[in-house]
């Protein structure tokens, strides 16, 4: 009985996260740009957000903040950035005050309107990604041939901030994985390590194959990358994967043009609907080269499609959940609204609408307005490291938490948000940093192996799962 009143009270709070209510109370609109229909189309996140903008309503009420209440407004990216840049103009025409989109592409794609030079395109709001992880994106080195891409990459403005780890830590963890195997990689013991790449023709699968290729050959100068892309616009059902996979595991190597061996391990860097093709084009190919999964592939579709054809299939990915009470009351909170587990992604998505939420509080706040409503784009902005002061008070996710919070914010005391997903520590590149995990398909995703990125950078392995 209790958890059906959860449910039918979460259901109400996620209802009216979506509705106006008639009254006096001043609504900031946060806009979600995020795919609904492409290629890592995932309803659990819409369904994330929603429970955090749903639960930081009913905390205001029950901080008896009656004067101030969040709304969504929502356009489809598609995962392409041409429909994540309209839908992004199109929101905050609606009145967003702050953005969520999802990848690498659309990220990139919505924030370099902010370098475009066409005043009708300077959104002037800060974007939160929950699922891009480019090591280019945030980075004040990145080159382009583009300028207005090259500039968006840099992020000199500071609109963008994200709630997922770059590649660059996981590209890491990948690389000390596969030199374990064997004979520091050479597991058919031709006396050198091969890795073949296969990642997708985008920001996304560019950046995170340079970034494993360059840890790789960090570890060992002598090793053989090689790296093969595959086209994001093509139709999966109609792309000849088998042709790819035969590529990928015979000695030629489509980079160099050499007949170099066969490799040791192949990594797949793409989307899910990709994956799906992929993954079965290999497993009929019986090559027995191991296959090693990136994020991407821990995803309930892939599941859905290939069942029990995946079992030990084995990858590396942020962990689902951080650790503490936030990850715990959110996993619940989820649970209760939408009758499923928290997955990959969900608690990323959850943290995007958190933070921009309390930065808001924070920017009405400091900059001491009546109406909320009055609150700008460059406002949150600037408050949104404001809200993972390391001396300011320990915030968790949930009503009870959010309601803590903005009853500590309006005492003008500095907060500490713990999030779903991790710390939520946005460092001065906007970025975070969380836990890893290797994870082994046993009818489920099942963590087997986790990594502590947050303690140290090189991200050491801190503690076995084990199996459920």
């Amino acid at each position: 009985m209790k958890n059906v009143a959860r449910f039918a009270a979460l259901a109400l709070l996620a209802c009216a996260a979506c509705n106006q209510e008639a009254s006096r109370t001043a609504t900031v609109n946060l806009g979600q740009v995020i795919d609904r229909t492409g290629s890592i189309a995932t309803p659990s996140w819409a369904d994330s957000i929603r429970l955090a903008v749903g639960t930081a309503n009913q905390a205001l009420k029950q901080a008896g903040q009656l004067e101030l209440r969040f709304a969504l407004v929502e356009a489809n990216s598609g995962n392409a950035p041409d429909m994540a840049r309209a839908g992004a103009l199109q929101v905050v025409k609606q009145g967003a005050k702050a953005l969520i989109t999802d990848s690498s592409q659309d990220d990139i794609g919505i924030h370099m309107l902010a370098y475009d030079g066409d005043p009708a395109h300077a959104l002037e709001v800060p974007v939160v990604c929950m699922a891009c992880t480019s090591p280019n994106i945030n980075n004040p080195a990145a080159t382009d041939p583009d300028p207005i891409k090259e500039a968006a990459l840099r992020n000199g403005k500071g609109w963008n901030f994200r709630t997922t780890m770059s590649d660059a830590y996981q590209a890491r963890v990948l690389a000390h994985m596969l030199m374990s195997a064997g004979k520091k990689g050479d597991v058919n013991g031709d006396g050198r390590f091969k890795l073949a790449i296969y990642a997708s023709d985008d920001p996304y699968g560019h950046g995170f194959s340079d970034s494993l290729k360059k840890d790789v050959l960090r570890l060992s100068p002598d090793a053989i990358v090689e790296q093969l892309f595959h086209d994001v616009k093509a139709v999966p059902t109609e792309y000849k994967w088998g042709a790819d996979v035969a590529k990928l595991v015979d000695k030629h190597n489509e980079a160099n043009g050499k007949a170099d061996g066969v490799p040791d391990a192949v990594v797949a860097i793409s989307f899910p609907k990709f994956e799906i093709h992929f993954t079965r084009a290999y497993l009929d190919s019986k090559s027995n080269v191991r296959l090693v999964h990136t994020h991407n592939f821990r995803a309930a579709r892939v599941l859905e499609a290939l069942s029990v054809a995946v079992d030990g299939q084995e990858g590396t990915s942020q962990a689902v959940l951080g650790d503490g009470n936030s990850a715990r009351v959110f996993s619940e909170d989820l649970k209760a609204l939408t009758g499923q587990a928290a997955a990959f992604r969900d608690a990323a998505a959850y943290d995007a609408a958190m933070t921009l939420m309390l930065a808001t509080l924070h920017a009405v706040k400091h900059n001491k307005l009546a109406d909320a409503e009055q609150v700008t784009g460059a406002m949150i902005r600037n408050s949104m490291r404001a809200i993972n002061d390391r001396a300011g008070e320990p915030i968790d996710a949930g009503i009870a938490g959010f309601a803590r919070a903005a009853k500590v914010i309006r005492e003008g005391k500095a907060i500490d948000y713990q999030g779903a997903s991790g710390p939520c520590d946005f460092d001065a590149r906007g970025d975070v940093v969380a836990q890893l995990a290797r994870f082994r398909v046993q009818g489920q995703f099942v963590d087997v192996e986790k990594f502590d990125c947050v303690g140290d950078r090189e991200c050491p392995p801190i503690k076995q799962v084990g199996s459920k």
